[in-house]
Order: structure tokens, then sequence, then C-alpha cells
């Protein structure tokens, strides 16, 4: 593998001529397929082929795990110019769609001469085997999309691409017939081009920080897996022939089309060669077979678990999705409420994992495939379970503000409404919060969840309550149903006009003048003014309050 470093702006440069060169003609979606990956991607071929393009660039698409549904279901089209104007562009969907096929430039090419790029979309519910596999069917090369979160976190990025990696250098070792390795397959160049899903306030050196995370979360990487005898590769590049750092705005099928002057290319025949390969090594052996491992039970191990890893996701996803299916009452809701997600969650693959460790039997505790197979399996589930937790928490969320808006509808308009108001919204951020904690799940064999907490949401919701009351009460001021109470007024106490008998009334007798040395008397026991001594002798009324002040009073000493 060969070393390119600096050429991402030389390589959209060279693909903004090869856009021009062909003379203002479009690109359009040929075909698409729903077939299990990496089979399907032979039907997009075969169609590219009949349409007349002869030089075809394969290209597998993953991201990071924090990339949720709804965002790859964007990218899936933008990344790859799919505008959705197109007559095919319907049959690019994610979700459905496994691969398609988008030919390059205009109807009036000549034929077998035009260009074409074949996508396969390796991400969502996908085994780690049938990616790996994917990837050896496009020649190694691979559009990914790294979340700035799984960037600085440094974890979440590699758990589909590094097992690919393996079965890609194993193929690479291997000078059997389609095999990466073989004379027929000599001629092609893997690419893997990064696409960092930046901020929009991201400039230069934000994406340079990013490309370093990257680098070195990779190096941590390859340094663990299992590559074949001899050299070890510990850079990526050192793994695929050039590595390109893009932005999201990237022109990826014209960059795929002319990277290291169209190299990058294949013929059909070579591109289905490698397609039928690797889908022999998948039905032959699993991941094991790709990542160098000879054991017997190792082998076994990849066999067995890889269908039933399969199945077990698809079962635990279609039971969770089956169970939060919004009902057919006519209501613009996404989906149904389930109070108990969390629980259904973990039940649900509680069960999916007894079946598949029944199928594994004592594989899981002699072989070391078996027991990462289990791991990345539960990894994978609770990856997708997170959209349907976000959709859960959503649904609670709408829930909640509607019994809130109901308590409203319930207060009356008294000079207390804005503290009845206040006490209606705690009490519904209370039972959001608490509702919430419902939602989510445990997880299941030490497995971390990815899931984001309920507390980020309580804020947003608790703000939102705030100025819907606000709105609510200063409508109901301007149109005169509520007004306010009037505020209570301050009592003030003059203890120096007692009148007589518990108090001395100068005005009367100016002469019976009798102070203290302080004007404002403390007693002792910081209780009463009036001591027993001074109750014993009589003459305590002078004890009671201090002298008042004025202009014709005489104080003795």
């Amino acid at each position: 593998m060969r070393t390119q470093s600096g050429a991402t702006a030389a390589i959209l440069a060279a693909a903004a001529v090869l856009v021009a060169a062909v003379d203002g003609a479009t690109s359009h979606v040929v075909s698409g397929s729903t077939s299990r990956l990496p089979m399907g991607l032979s039907e997009v071929i075969t169609d590219l082929e009949a349409e007349g393009a002869g030089n075809l660039a394969t290209a597998a698409f993953l991201t990071s795990r924090s990339v949720c549904r709804s965002r790859r279901a964007v990218l899936f089209r933008s990344l790859f110019g799919v505008a959705g104007d197109g007559e095919e562009d319907h049959q690019v969907q994610d979700g459905s769609t496994t691969a398609f096929g988008k030919r390059m430039g205009g109807d009036d090419d000549e034929e077998s001469t035009g260009a074409g790029v074949v996508v396969a979309n390796a991400c969502g519910r996908r085994s780690v085997a049938e990616v790996a596999a994917t990837v050896q069917a496009c020649g190694g090369t691979v559009v990914y999309a790294a979340d700035v979160t799984d960037l600085d976190r440094g974890e979440g990025l590699f758990d589909a691409l590094a097992p690919a990696v393996e079965r890609y250098l194993a193929s690479c070792a291997d000078d059997g017939e389609g095999e990466m390795g073989s004379l027929g397959q000599a001629g092609r160049k893997s690419v893997l081009v990064v696409v960092l899903l930046e901020g929009s306030d991201s400039g230069k050196k934000e994406m340079a920080a990013a490309r370093d995370k990257f680098e070195a979360a990779a190096a941590v990487m390859l340094s663990s897996i299992v590559q074949p005898e001899g050299k070890r590769c510990k850079a990526l590049e050192e793994v695929f022939d050039r590595v390109e750092y893009v932005a999201s705005t990237a022109a990826i099928p014209e960059l795929l089309c002319a990277t290291n002057g169209g190299a990058g290319c294949t013929d059909p025949a070579t591109a289905a060669s490698a397609v039928s390969s690797a889908v022999t090594d998948l039905e032959r052996s699993g991941a094991a077979a790709s990542c160098g491992l000879a054991k017997p039970v190792d082998l076994a191990a990849a066999r067995r678990l890889g269908d039933a890893s399969h199945g077990a996701l698809k079962f635990v996803m279609s039971t969770v999705e089956r169970a939060t299916a919004a009902e057919d009452d006519g209501s613009a809701s996404a989906a149904q409420l389930v109070p108990d997600f969390g629980a259904l969650c973990d039940a649900t693959v509680k069960r999916a994992m007894e079946d598949f460790d029944a199928q594994a039997g004592s594989l899981t505790k002699k072989s070391a495939v078996a027991r990462r197979i289990r791991h990345d399996l539960l990894e994978e589930i609770y990856a997708e379970l997170a959209d349907l937790y976000d959709v859960q928490v959503r649904e609670l969320r709408s829930a909640t503000f509607v019994a809130f808006r109901k308590g409203l509808s319930q207060l009356r308009l008294g000079p207390n409404l804005p503290d009845e108001m206040n006490r209606v919204a705690t009490e519904s951020v209370a039972a959001f919060v608490s509702q919430a904690k419902k939602l989510r799940a445990h997880g299941r064999g030490g497995v971390a969840l990815s899931w984001p907490a309920s507390d980020a949401a309580a804020s947003d919701f608790r703000r939102e309550l705030k100025e819907f009351s606000t709105d609510r009460l200063n409508k109901a001021r301007v149109e005169g149903k509520f007004r306010p109470a009037p505020r209570k007024g301050v009592s003030i106490g003059l203890h120096w006009l007692l009148p007589k008998p518990f108090g001395n009334d100068y005005r009367q007798d100016p002469w019976n003048v009798h102070a203290k040395d302080n004007l404002v008397y403390t007693p002792p026991d910081k209780i009463t003014d009036v001591s027993k001594a001074d109750v014993k002798t009589g003459d305590w009324r002078k004890s009671v309050v201090p002298n008042p002040t004025g202009s014709d009073m005489v104080y003795l000493q």
C-alpha cells in the first residue's frame, strides 16, 4: 500500500474537471437492490453494464455508532447526489435499499466507456460478517461517515470497520480466484473516504483536529486486530491505497471515479468476480476465515453463529417495532408510546440472546470468535434500539404536554393563578422525568448503553412549559380575565406609644423621667422586659419600654 497525503484538494479539482468534461450531462440513478449484501451488488453491476457503464467504482457506505437512523438516511442520499428528482431516485431508501447504481454523465456516452458508481449500504441491520464481506466485494473502497461525538469519545468508530479491515487484509494476502490478491484484481486501488460530520461552526482547525483524532483511534484499532503474517499495518495509509478526509458537502461519486486517475474503477466482470468471491467466503467460513483464524472451533463458531446473529437482530427489531407501531386511528403520531419501553427491550433482548446461546452451545466458552460475535451482536442490537428510544422520548414529551394543558384548563382564574400554573408545570416535569426512567433499558452482557440520558430532554421540556405558561398568562391578562392580587401592606408597631399603665406617657408627667444608660433596653434573659426584682419592688413600669425621644425630654443618668 502506498501513502498519499495532502491530495484532497487535487482530487476534488480533478472531480470538478471530470464533471465538466461530460459537457453538462447529468448523472442519474439506474437501479436499486433490496437483496442481502453482498449478493445485491451483482444485480446493480449487471444493470449498470446494460446502461453502457464500462468503468465501475464500487464502495461500501459505513457510519460510526452515534449516527442515528434519520441522519444516516439523509447522508445515504445526499453524499451520493441523490436529489430525488430522477426517475429511479425512489429506489434509494435507507432501511430497504441495500445497494444502488449511478450512471455518471449522460446517456450519450459511448457504449462500454461510460463510468458508473455502485454503492453498498452496509449500515443498519447488517451483521459484522455481512459488512466485512461487503467491503471485500467492493475492493476495499469505503465511504465512512464519522460523527464528532464518537471522535471525542474515541469509541464507536470501528465497530464494523475493524472486522472489515481484517477481512480485506486477509483477502489481499489470498491469491485465489476473485480475491484481492489475485491477478484479476491486481489493478484495483482501494480508497477510504472519511466524511467528517463536523458542526456548522467548524473550520479548518476543527477539521484538522477531527482528522488527528480519527488517525489516533485507527492506530489503536490496527494494533489490536488480527492481520496476516508478515509486516503489520500500523496506519490507514498502509491498508488502503489512498485515504481522503472530506466534509459532508463533498461530491463523493465524482471523487471515487477520479481517484488515482480512474484507477479506482474496474470493469464489470472484475467487479462481479470480487462479489462472487466475497459471497463464497461468507457462506463457507464467515468472518473467522477472513481474519486468518485456522482453529476448527473458531471456524465452526463463525459458520454457525453468522446466521444466528442476523436472526437475533431481526427478531428483536421486528418485535419492538411491532409493539411500538402507531395505531391506525388517523392520528399523526409516529409511534405508540410504551410506558415500559426499557423493560420491553431488555425482555426481548434476553429472549433473543437465550435463543442465540442455545444455538451456540459451548462455543461461547471455547471460542474467542464466538464471544466476540455475541458481544458485537449485543452492541448492534442496542445501537439500533437507540433510534426507537428517541422516538419514545418524543412521544412521552408530547403526551405529557397534552396532560399539562389539560391541567391548566382546570385552574380557576384567581389572584393565585401564576402559582397554580407553576405547580402544574412542576408536576408535569416530575412526571416526565419519572416516566422517562422506565423508557431506558438496563443493558445486558456488560454492554454500555449509548442511549442519551433524559436530563437534557427534561430541561428542555421544563423551558417549554415555562414559556407556554407565560404566554397563556399574558394572554389572560390582556383579555382582562386575570388580575394579579394587590400587594399586602406593611405593619409597623410603635412600642413607645403604649398607654398607661403599660408605658410611661411623659406628655402627662414630664418630670417623672427615669432612663437607663441605653435608650433601648434589653433584658438579661432576652425574653421579658420585667425582671423578678422589679415585680417585687412594684416599680416596674419604667422598665417595660425605653424612653421616647422629644424636644422637651429631660434625661437623668
